[in-house]
């Protein structure tokens, strides 16, 4: 089933999620999709923090406890 052009020849996102499925409402889409990925990406922090110290052990093991009951 295909879609009525419903555009008029101003092809944008919001013409796309009207239902127009020309292909300069697509390419519109598109965009659209991309700039909102760029978007989010920026927003994430960071994966890492490069001077952060490394986590310190809680807990003993096994043979530290054998080796302090010595």
């Amino acid at each position: 089933m295909r879609r009525m052009k419903s555009c008029k020849g101003n092809f944008s996102a919001s013409s796309y999620g009207a239902g127009c499925r020309c292909r300069g409402c697509r390419d519109a889409w598109a965009e659209y999709g991309n700039e909102q990925r760029t978007k989010e990406r920026k927003k994430r922090p960071s994966a890492g923090r490069r001077d952060a110290p490394l986590p310190e052990h809680d807990a003993f093991t096994r043979e530290q406890i054998m080796k302090a009951r010595e």
